[in-house]
């Protein structure tokens, strides 16, 4: 029984013994395997290795390569830089020569443009002078027929008059009802005076109205002379302080005392010349003629047309001295005309 007993325990032994040592077998075979493994593993990673070495130093040659190329573009970047420098250099040059070429051309051009101005402002000045005294010569004369119907009357009035004169045994004597040679030299007198005042007016700048109006006075009584039968009326509304401080071109208003004279109808019995003189509300001289006229569709026509004397003149003249001032003239109903200047001393 002992050695049964004990014969059971070696068989019990042995069989832990034979599980131990498979254990152990396996164990050792999950080793071998493990190892094979690892080694398969470092193998395949000493392969990846070489490779990614090769990688490695095939780049590094390319990037040995590449900081050569970049040594290079370097050296060339800074060869070009200098370049650049030397080239903006150039082109300052260039530039302070043409500024400086540019200034100097500029100034000569300154220098011609205004030497042309100075001669176009001369040019343009003269021609305004000689424009508005030729502006201030037509408006200044006296019509050539109107002198002469003028001197004519008188010439016929002073040889009616030395005709008149009779004698009898050599004493001369007077008939009663022939004209007296009075009238005659009076309106000799005015058309000296007026001829005068024209003349004077062409080297006067201004004259007062005062002056102005006795020589109007003068104009329209020896419209009086030649047209007998016209009734004229001049009504002067200026205070005498206005009178004499108040100063405008001389002969201003005598175109439209001429102008009545040429075109308005002054032989009939009504015929008529208005003329009143006064400042208006808005501190304007306002000087308004209205004459008797022929009733014509063509008369306003032919007060309008163009001419270089008469009313065209002193529309002239206006524009050139008295530029905010206006003219008017048109026909009215009655046989009438009317000529209207409102003038702006300012």
């Amino acid at each position: 029984m002992d050695i049964y007993s004990k014969y059971a325990d070696l068989l019990a032994e042995n069989e832990v013994l034979m599980k131990v040592i498979l254990v152990l077998f396996c164990i050792l075979l999950l080793v071998i395997i493990r190892n094979w493994y690892n080694l398969y593993k470092k193998r395949s990673f000493r392969k990846k290795n070489k490779k990614l070495t090769k990688q490695l130093e095939a780049s590094q040659l390319v990037l040995s390569n590449y900081d050569k190329e970049i040594q290079k573009i370097a050296s060339l970047e800074d060869k070009l830089s200098n370049k650049h420098t030397e080239v903006f250099a150039l082109q300052q040059e260039i530039e302070d020569y043409k500024e400086k070429f540019y200034a100097s051309l500029s100034e000569k051009d300154r220098e011609i443009a205004q030497q042309k101005e100075a001669i176009s402002h001369q040019q343009k000045a003269y021609e305004r002078y000689v424009n508005y005294k030729n502006v201030e010569a037509n408006n200044t004369r006296l019509g050539a027929h109107f002198i002469k119907n003028v001197i004519s009357q008188i010439y016929d009035d002073l040889e009616e008059a030395e005709d008149s004169y009779k004698s009898f045994l050599g004493i001369p004597f007077k008939n009663k009802n022939t004209k007296s040679k009075l009238p005659s030299l009076k309106a000799l007198k005015s058309i000296f005076k007026l001829l005068d005042y024209n003349v004077s007016a062409l080297n006067k700048e201004k004259t007062s109205i005062k002056e102005e109006l006795e020589h109007i006075e003068m104009f329209l009584d020896l419209i009086q002379y030649l047209k007998p039968n016209t009734k004229i009326d001049l009504k002067n509304m200026l205070t005498k302080a206005q009178q004499k401080h108040i100063e405008i071109k001389p002969t201003l208003f005598f175109p439209f005392v001429e102008n009545a004279l040429k075109h308005g109808s002054l032989n009939e019995e009504a015929s008529f010349i208005s003329i009143v003189l006064k400042e208006n509300p808005n501190k304007q001289l306002s000087y308004c003629l209205v004459n008797s006229a022929e009733q014509r569709f063509e008369q306003e026509e032919k007060m309008t047309q163009s001419s270089n004397f008469g009313l065209n003149a002193l529309q002239q003249l206006l524009d050139a001295y008295y530029p905010n001032s206006t003219l008017e003239h048109k026909t009215l109903p009655n046989q009438q005309y009317l000529s209207e200047l409102t003038l702006s001393l300012n």
